[in-house]
């Protein structure tokens, strides 16, 4: 049987192109293929560059922050703006970022490198969402998945691409600034595309051309902006069920909140060379592949609830053996499982959290960009520095594991959990 059969169709919204879907589906691949690179290479940012442990954490902070100023903003425009304008300057933006990072000299325009994606990822990544689950109302959790599984592609091209690139003698910063080159040719993609007009918005003629197609993007006349954001933002803000989504995903950033240092600790306590980092990351990446494809079935025959709460259970388990069991061969053993789990999380919650309120998917974004401000990258780095990496790490896998369990205890039993109606008690 083949991979494109197990895929069963989908129904979508009327009118949404297949070029809008497909061009949606490659905007989280996009995101991630960028991100994986600077990811994995932090090891030779580092040796390069020479910086700590806890610059290393500025660097994601300054990413986050410029991010938690921006987002919220953006989030919001999602629901009454031109969707193909914000997500091509989301595709240039990051891929300029990224060719900035790869021409860096030193530390402080490699921090400005990431100042630029935090600009930009957001309008690419976060567009891509809500057009995807808008087009596909009836299962926002299957396209979500199937989403999820490009962009896991995605993170794992990037490890792929590191480690050829080692391997056949190119120097890392021309595998990262060649790579972030298709994010400018992405952007044209996106001009050139008709997007259906945000709820609410005008309707947009058939066959219109995308600069006639933009008007029909724009807020609805009479409505201004700040009165089409506090209304959105309200509504979104009545939703039990949208609320604990929230938690839920903020639970996962912090569980996520180690993730830049994984690297330089698989490096530094765990002995492995730089080439090896690369090949366990593509590891990793490939079970969650697996796992991301098997969601789709996965969610037809259980709730979001039941899927999580297995997930949630088993990571509280294997985190601690991955970090306790010593060898490269028990990072191996115990990570094909523990990522498995760890892979169904995100995409799960995020879909149902854009389709809680239906037609505020954007406010939900821009709200759950807030996160951005919590600085947690740099507080796994501060407390690295004085409790040692290890513990550091898995205090806040664990923190985060804790939080996402109450979470899903408060969903309700055996529904989807997607009311827009189901007001805080």
């Amino acid at each position: 049987m083949s991979f494109r059969f197990r895929l069963s169709p989908i129904p979508r919204a009327h009118g949404v192109s297949d070029r809008v879907v497909r061009l949606s589906l490659f905007g989280r691949f996009t995101d991630e293929l960028f991100s994986g690179l600077f990811d994995v290479l932090m090891p030779s940012m580092r040796a390069s560059l020479g910086f700590t442990y806890t610059q290393i954490g500025v660097l994601h902070l300054v990413l986050s922050y410029v991010a938690a100023v921006v987002e919220p903003i953006h989030g919001l425009l999602i629901d009454v703006w031109q969707r193909h304008r914000l997500l091509a300057w989301g595709a240039a933006g990051t891929g300029i970022s990224v060719v900035v990072m790869g021409i860096a000299p030193n530390y402080f325009v490699l921090l400005a490198g990431f100042a630029i994606y935090g600009l930009a990822s957001g309008p690419l990544a976060h567009t891509a969402d809500v057009v995807l689950v808008e087009a596909h109302p009836e299962a926002p959790g299957r396209i979500y998945a199937r989403a999820t599984l490009l962009d896991t592609i995605g993170a794992l091209s990037g490890p792929v691409l590191v480690t050829a690139g080692i391997w056949a003698g190119i120097d890392w910063r021309w595998i990262i600034a060649g790579v972030g080159l298709w994010g400018p040719l992405y952007a044209v993609m996106f001009l050139r595309t008709r997007f259906p007009p945000p709820p609410g918005a005008g309707a947009t003629r058939e066959g219109a051309p995308p600069s006639e197609s933009s008007a029909a993007e724009e807020p609805s006349e009479g409505v201004s902006l700040l009165k089409a954001f506090r209304r959105n933002l309200k509504a979104a803000l009545s939703s039990r069920t949208a609320l604990i989504w929230l938690l839920f995903l903020f639970a996962h950033d912090v569980l996520d909140s180690p993730l830049p240092l994984r690297t330089v600790w698989l490096v530094d306590e765990v002995g492995m060379s730089q080439s090896m980092v690369g090949v366990y990351t593509a590891f990793e990446l490939t079970a969650s592949l697996a796992a991301v494809a098997y969601l789709d079935r996965w969610l037809r025959r259980s709730t979001p609830r039941s899927i999580l709460g297995v997930a949630v259970t088993g990571l509280l388990v294997l985190y601690p053996a991955w970090f306790a069991v010593p060898g490269i061969v028990a990072k191996f053993a115990i990570g094909l499982p523990l990522q498995v789990l760890l892979a169904v999380l995100w995409p799960v919650a995020q879909g149902e959290l854009l389709s809680s309120v239906p037609g505020r998917a954007g406010a939900l974004t821009a709200l759950r960009s807030l996160f951005g401000f919590v600085p947690l990258t740099v507080l796994v780095g501060l407390i690295a520095e004085s409790q040692g990496l290890t513990t550091a790490m898995l205090a806040f896998h664990l923190a985060g594991l804790a939080v996402m369990a109450f979470a899903v205890l408060r969903l309700p039993r055996g529904v989807r959990a997607v009311s827009s109606a189901d007001a805080v008690e």
